[in-house]
């Protein structure tokens, strides 16, 4: 039978491995039930922002250090720490069960930083150029006066993981009057789709909605006071809500049981064109339509911004191979959010697998889109048939890494680390670094051998994946490579060469396009309040698109092992 605990947490800057001094008020005292770990008690007070591996243990980011009552340690706290850590009382919030009342010191790791990308596609009707975008920044206003402002205006939401990113256009003209971002709240329950699954199913599916709904009606609210300040009463309105995400996020989002999305066969619950209902919001709500369990929305509106889709739907044609200039030549560095000295399993509606015949594979020309995250998503299309997949990256692309480094700046990391002679094709460290790991950046961020194994794991199924897609389309000649989402946004896509997440054979083809998400989402919106398409038109469209699982594939493994070298073949 549990029993309830005073825990006193410090949270001032007392020096660690010293008695508490309770006089200076830096500590407070909270009740916690020894049945439980010491993080629920943390998030129920709010004194962590989340649990950003669903309390697995693997991230290492919820460290305390016990000054009083420390805990045994668990088998898995033993392998992730260090001897003499252990000794000196740190722990793991979310492993840790102490029985008897104790103090203990918050000592977690920093979060990487993350930054909330809305810049996109330039997605104005007299501008086709893909290479353009509407530079907007977290929360900021576009200079639109009040004659400018249309009378009919959409909100286009990008529902990540992470991130929820919404922007207030115009519908005609596609211009963004307003821009509201916000860290995704969930992140409190873990950083992957897995531990929301988990903890929706554990009893927090009400709250996990209600979470997002809170977001989305903050930004709601803030487009509703610039345009009451600026516009005639009944003159201008928003007329259309249109939200991609992928599928959990927009199950989590429409409190859908998610039970079925975490086992085999991995079944959805509803995955086609949405329109859902807010008794505070007088306009049109709709969900844009996924592909697979793995394969959402997020992704479809990506695809449609970019015009890769059939059956009508999206922009009318491709980009050619003549349109791509084919050069040797990384792109532009001042991309990259890099550091100071970085110079020196199952799927839904499974569909036979097309057995695709390239009558002469030089002519035939694909066009990728890679979404880069704790999932990779990726589709590829030679213009009349698309195949899509995703695989599991990890954390090493979301800002997971122990390290607190972006995956834009690990693999800007890795690739100096490479050039240094620090380490090796393989993945280790040089001595003195193996054992000790390496400071790089500013502010300086100490990489372990851990987190270079978990750029590895990454890169190796993404590049994998890649291959694969390549392969099932006749090893097309690839013509245009999207990379889309912040990863792509802030990527060095010379480093990314130089460790061999991109093959060599995609060099001056690939080019970064923004928040393709966000892009879609208003390009959909705008399409369905117009007529333009419709939920058959969508549903043709996507209903001819393949979805493959790479874990069935014999090659995925080999190709796997070939690719966790840093190196480029």
């Amino acid at each position: 039978m549990s029993e309830e605990i005073k825990i006193t947490v410090v949270t001032g800057s007392e020096k660690l491995n010293t008695k508490l001094n309770t006089q200076n008020g830096n500590a407070i005292v909270v009740t916690h039930d020894s049945s439980t770990t010491i993080m629920s008690t943390l998030l129920k007070n709010n004194l962590i922002s989340g649990s950003f591996c669903g309390g697995r243990g693997d991230c290492g980011r919820c460290r305390i250090q016990f000054l009083e009552g420390v805990t045994m340690p668990t088998p898995l706290e033993r392998s992730v720490m260090e001897p003499e850590e252990l000794r000196c009382g740190y722990r793991l919030a979310c492993l840790a069960r102490p029985k008897d009342d104790c103090v203990i010191k918050l000592v977690l790791a920093d979060a990487a930083r993350i930054e909330i990308v809305s810049d996109m596609i330039d997605v104005t009707e007299n501008n086709d150029r893909i290479s353009q975008r509407n530079k907007q920044t977290q929360n900021q206003k576009s200079d639109v006066t009040e004659s400018e402002t249309e009378k009919d205006l959409i909100i286009a939401v990008d529902l990540g993981t992470t991130t929820i990113a919404m922007q207030l256009m115009g519908m005609e003209s596609g211009r963004v009057i307003d821009t509201y971002c916000e860290m995704n709240p969930q992140r409190r329950y873990g950083s992957d789709v897995l531990s929301r699954i988990k903890a929706s199913c554990d009893g927090s599916r009400e709250i996990l909605q209600k979470l997002v709904i809170e977001v989305l009606e903050r930004g709601v609210s803030q487009f509703e006071r610039w345009l009451s300040k600026r516009m005639p009463a009944n003159e201008t309105g928003i007329r259309v809500m249109c939200i991609a995400g992928n599928t959990t996020m927009e199950h989590l989002f429409m409190g859908y049981d998610v039970s079925s999305l975490g086992r085999s066969p991995f079944t959805p619950v509803e995955i086609g064109l949405q329109e859902c209902q807010n008794p505070a919001w007088s306009f049109k709500v709709w969900l844009v339509p996924g592909i697979s369990t793995f394969v959402g929305g997020d992704i479809v509106a990506g695809l449609y911004a970019l015009g890769m889709l059939s059956g009508g739907c999206g922009v009318e044609r491709l980009p050619n191979i003549s349109e791509v200039q084919d050069k040797n030549e990384p792109q532009d560095k001042n991309q990259v959010q890099g550091r100071a000295d970085l110079q020196d399993k199952s799927q839904v509606q499974n569909r036979t697998e097309p057995q695709i015949k390239v009558q002469d594979k030089n002519e035939t020309h694909a066009t990728i889109l890679i979404d880069l995250g704790t999932n990779g998503e990726m589709a590829i299309t030679d213009g009349t048939h698309m195949i899509v997949t995703a695989t599991a990256a990890g954390p090493a692309f979301e800002g997971g890494a122990g390290a607190g480094v972006i995956g834009s700046d690990m693999i800007a990391c890795a690739a100096s680390l490479l050039r240094q002679g620090i380490l090796d094709e393989t993945g280790l460290l040089a001595e003195p670094y193996f054992t000790e790991g390496v400071t790089v950046g500013e502010p300086a961020v100490r990489l372990s051998n851990k987190d270079i194994r978990d750029l590895q794991m990454a890169k190796a199924a993404v590049r994998a994946g890649v291959e694969i897609l390549r392969r099932q389309m006749g090893e097309s000649q690839i013509g245009r490579v999207y990379l889309a989402g912040g990863f792509g946004y802030y990527l060095d896509v010379e480093a990314a060469f130089s460790i061999g997440l991109l093959p060599e054979h995609m060099r001056g083809r690939v080019e970064a396009v923004g928040n393709t998400s966000l892009a879609g989402a208003y390009m959909l919106g705008r399409d369905l309040w117009r007529g333009k398409t419709n939920q058959e038109m969508l549903e043709q469209s996507l209903s001819s698109i393949v979805s493959i699982n790479l874990a069935e594939r014999e090659e995925f493994e080999r190709l796997y092992v070939r690719y966790m070298n840093f190196c480029n073949e």
